[in-house]
């Protein structure tokens, strides 16, 4: 989740010593939301933490291509959990 979400999403962030790396940056300060509630299709976590960093990087990226801005990056902690299944021909992701 990017940092400009946090008002946008309500969350209650903390300041966090982890530093991000991914996406195409590294070294990232983070901050973390703990005991949100995340829901994907019919997919629920009642108890989710999300990590918030600067994705201004992100969306820099994607604009230069004219694609929309996008306010966090779903990662494989929820592929993980929701046990994904990602059809890029179809353009679908399964979480059971």
């Amino acid at each position: 989740m990017g940092f400009e979400s946090i008002q946008l999403f309500e969350l209650a962030a903390k300041n966090s010593k982890t530093k991000a790396s991914g996406a195409g940056g590294s070294g990232m300060k983070t901050q973390i939301s703990s005991q949100n509630k995340l829901q994907l299709g019919s997919w629920k976590n009642k108890d989710f933490s999300i990590v918030i960093f600067d994705l201004s990087h992100v969306n820099e990226a994607l604009e230069s291509f004219k694609a929309k801005p996008v306010h966090g990056i779903i990662g494989a902690d929820v592929l993980l959990e929701g046990k994904a299944i990602i059809d890029y021909f179809n353009h679908y992701l399964y979480l059971k």
